[in-house]
């Protein structure tokens, strides 16, 4: 995972003591008992439509995986049919110089580099990016919440506040942050369509 945390700072690379920094608090994240043992281990992403969600689009958001293209989370429904796309494969992560944790995910399998995850504050959009990128956003705080019967969701400023918003490529809708609780007023253009939605961690195959 060396080689990824390179990517995590921004543009130049990382020094070994700000790479072995970084480890140094995953590993500390993972002493602190089995709650947070999971949460270091990489995952994927997955939605599900929440109870309001309309009839009409209940099946077509079923389970669906979420993905990372062009600098943004997109949910990735059975109606693409376009190149593939990486999914979500990450995990939390401290942030740093802060007391909040953030979210990281691979971009790419070869090489294998890491991207924080953060709320584009112009659109409301979770998307990708370096230390940098991050930065002009909201890196977090990222959270979880773990349902009675074991499933964990994520949360970002300890809510579920996520839709997804419709693009003009089938099969992708953009992965929001309805962070003020108002469906995206300003942001939803025309007649597109939003769906309220449940992140899903979902236990990679080992």
């Amino acid at each position: 995972m060396v080689l990824g945390l390179l990517s995590l700072a921004g543009t130049i690379p990382m020094t070994a003591t700000s790479v072995l920094g970084l480890q140094e608090k995953a590993e500390t994240t993972r002493s602190n008992g089995t709650q947070a043992e999971w949460k270091t281990e990489k995952c994927h992403m997955r939605c599900r439509p929440t109870a309001r969600t309309p009839e009409d689009r209940k099946e077509v958001f079923a389970n669906n995986q979420i993905v990372l293209r062009d600098g943004k989370l997109l949910v990735q429904t059975s109606e693409y049919k376009g190149k593939p796309n990486h999914p979500f494969s990450g995990y939390y992560l401290p942030y740093p110089d802060s007391n909040f944790e953030g979210l990281v995910s691979t971009i790419s399998d070869s090489p294998p580099q890491l991207n924080w995850i953060y709320l584009h504050t112009g659109t409301w959009h979770i998307c990708h990016g370096l230390r940098m990128e991050a930065e002009r956003g909201l890196p977090g705080p990222w959270g979880a919440r773990v349902c009675a019967d074991g499933e964990k969701r994520f949360l970002m400023e300890n809510w579920e506040g996520f839709l997804a918003l419709e693009t003009d490529e089938p099969g992708l809708w953009n992965l929001c942050f309805d962070r003020y609780d108002d469906g995206l007023r300003g942001k939803v253009k025309g007649n597109q369509r939003t769906v309220e939605l449940e992140l899903i961690r979902e236990e990679m195959q080992s």
